[in-house]
């Protein structure tokens, strides 16, 4: 059989799927397993099959070992991240949240805590569960706590050298290590796609690999990579980059035929077998389907574009063949997309790259003053060169596009028909289209929708009107995750927030909204459609004695706090007029 390690990722991956999904839905789980043991014993020969077989009880095993464990009413921990109202901590190589006595607590800081603990399993962030600390003893300090201390020395050198931003995107591009970021920050990272630039991943280790192999050799380049890995916290996407480059190099010194496939794999497998909810893990996700989408069309997409200069057939290959698999992953995960994105990462990434490198060296060169001065003062011109770049790129387009499940759908059945197409199957080429006409029915609106929520904090009102969406709220600016929560949902073509009264917005031609007034706890929206009028009160009762001037009016009861589901949407009502009638249908 060519390349099993191929087929034993896949084995374990499976595994730790079943395992995971075991805890919450036996009967998926056990769907799962006879899928895939249908699949491989009718495909594999036996003893190829029983190989495989072996990985995937590997992967259970470690899977129940990760998740099932005695924590005790006291124990030893390592206290990981703060999170504002609690901790991150690490026991025994496993996340746990940390709460109770935090006041003092430190991050890297060993302790050893009394307490209890309480299994709460959060499969994607590779949480058991939660531990109330009563009382605790720090331990001594070792190299793990002198590490976060030293990133923080760091963060105060860079700050008062190019101040507070800039020293903040450094510490994120050179060590992902992004907790000194402001939303503004946050949020432009997003816009611009980039945000792989500031969660250490294989461009940071290939970039540092590649520099210190140049200047001090094969040996010394490993042990630095190494020693960046576990600064920076070894993340799936880190550990899995300094795997593959340190198998290629081997094979180059034992003379052997380096398969890049086989060394993703091979990754995959360890850090599965570590980490089993890896699986589940997005960034472990996009990392490898980004590399996997390289690996196999980056020389295809390169050849394709010979007639462009070298760079850019390079910078546009690489971002091309990382997004064929990640797309759709995208869109089934954290489901934001940026149509600027190869732009930035065309132009943006190589000048991060620069920012990597002398972040690094600032490491050393931060305990000689001049040489550190010279530093900071090359990280502060490249950032403003990569501030330049990211506002004339932002100008292009700024807005964050929200992919839904469907999409994602669409995506993978275009690939699929392509491939299908290209074996011979000529038909398949129709049915994209026919998939394309029924996404185009489901998301046209051929009657106008009104979406309405009535939270305690604040109001808002959705309107759907062909393909486009606007959205009138009001809320409180102490309260405004919920709005953000919509913004991820829906893709938005015209936000209008906290409206004064009178506020008008002109649909089309036949229609407009209006904020018509606010009166005794009540607000009253207003749609006027082909000279018909349609009043959407949202009050704190089912009715109220607010007179509308018409009949065509609906009532939009408060929903109270326990009521909100994670996704907002869930609590909406949702109307939708029919020939100059309002009809609820939701």
């Amino acid at each position: 059989m060519k390349k099993p390690l191929i087929f034993y990722a896949v084995s374990t991956g499976v595994g730790c799927l079943f395992t995971l999904e075991c805890f919450d839905n036996v009967l998926v789980g056990i769907a799962i397993a006879i899928l895939f043991f249908i699949i491989y014993f009718t495909t594999l020969k036996r003893k190829f099959f029983i190989i495989n077989v072996l990985f995937f009880i590997l992967a259970v095993l470690s899977t129940l070992n990760y998740f099932n464990i005695d924590v005790g009413k006291s124990t030893e921990i390592r206290v990981l991240e703060n999170k504002g109202y609690y901790f991150l901590g690490n026991i025994r190589g496993r996340k746990i949240i940390l709460n109770g006595n935090i006041e003092d607590i430190k991050e890297g800081n060993k302790i050893y805590a009394f307490g209890s603990f309480k299994i709460n399993r959060q499969f994607s962030r590779g949480i058991i569960g939660e531990y109330n600390i009563k009382k605790y003893v720090t331990l001594k300090k070792d190299i793990v706590y002198y590490s976060y201390q030293y990133k923080k020395f760091i963060h105060e050198k860079f700050q008062n050298a190019i101040g507070n931003d800039r020293a903040a995107i450094l510490m994120g591009i050179s060590f992902g290590d992004t907790q000194y970021f402001n939303e503004d920050q946050n949020l432009e990272f997003q816009k611009l796609g980039v945000v792989h630039a500031v969660s250490v991943s294989g461009l940071h280790m290939a970039v540092l690999y590649g520099a210190v192999e140049n200047l001090l050799g094969f040996k010394l380049a490993v042990v630095a990579s190494a020693l960046y890995a576990f600064f920076t916290g070894m993340s799936a996407a880190t550990v899995r980059a300094f795997i593959m480059i340190f198998i290629f190099k081997m094979s180059k010194i034992f003379f052997r035929e380096y398969d890049s496939l086989s060394s993703l794999s091979l990754a995959a497998i360890v850090l599965m077998i570590a980490k089993p909810y890896y699986i589940v893990d997005v960034g472990f996700g996009l990392s490898f389907l980004a590399t996997l989408g390289i690996l196999l069309y980056y020389s295809k997409l390169s050849r394709k574009l010979y007639m462009l200069p070298q760079k850019i057939n390079e910078g546009i290959s690489l971002g091309l063949s990382s997004q064929i698999y990640s797309l759709p992953y995208i869109a089934f995960t954290i489901q934001k997309f940026s149509y600027v994105s190869l732009i930035a990462n065309l132009f943006l990434v190589p000048i991060y790259s620069v920012v990597v490198v002398l972040g690094n060296i600032a490491l050393i060169a931060c305990f000689f003053a001049p040489l550190f001065n010279i530093i900071a003062h090359f990280v502060n011109t490249v950032l403003v060169a990569a501030e330049g770049s990211s506002y004339m790129i932002l100008k292009l387009h700024s807005n964050i596009t929200h992919l839904s499940y469907l999409e994602g759908i669409l995506i993978i059945i275009f690939y699929m028909s392509y491939i299908l197409y290209r074996s011979g199957y000529k038909k398949m080429k129709y049915f994209p289209i026919i998939f394309l006409i029924g996404v185009f029915l489901e998301s046209y609106s051929f009657f106008t929708e009104i979406t309405a929520l009535n939270f305690e904090n604040g109001q808002s009102i959705i309107i759907s009107n062909k393909n486009d969406k606007i959205m009138f709220c009001s809320y409180d600016l102490l309260h405004w995750k919920w709005i953000d929560d919509i913004k991820e949902h829906v893709n938005l073509d015209k936000l209008v927030t906290n409206p004064r009264e009178k506020t008008v917005y002109k649909i089309d031609k036949n229609k407009f909204l209006k904020l018509d007034f606010q009166q005794n706890n009540c607000t009253v929206v207003s749609l006027y459609e082909n000279r018909s009028k349609f009043n959407f009160v949202f009050s704190s009762k089912n009715k109220s004695n607010i007179d509308t001037g018409s009949e065509n009016t609906v009532y939009i009861p408060k929903i109270k706090e326990k009521q909100q589901y994670y996704n907002t949407l869930d609590s909406s009502i949702k109307y939708v007029i029919i020939f100059n009638r309002i009809i609820r249908v939701k």
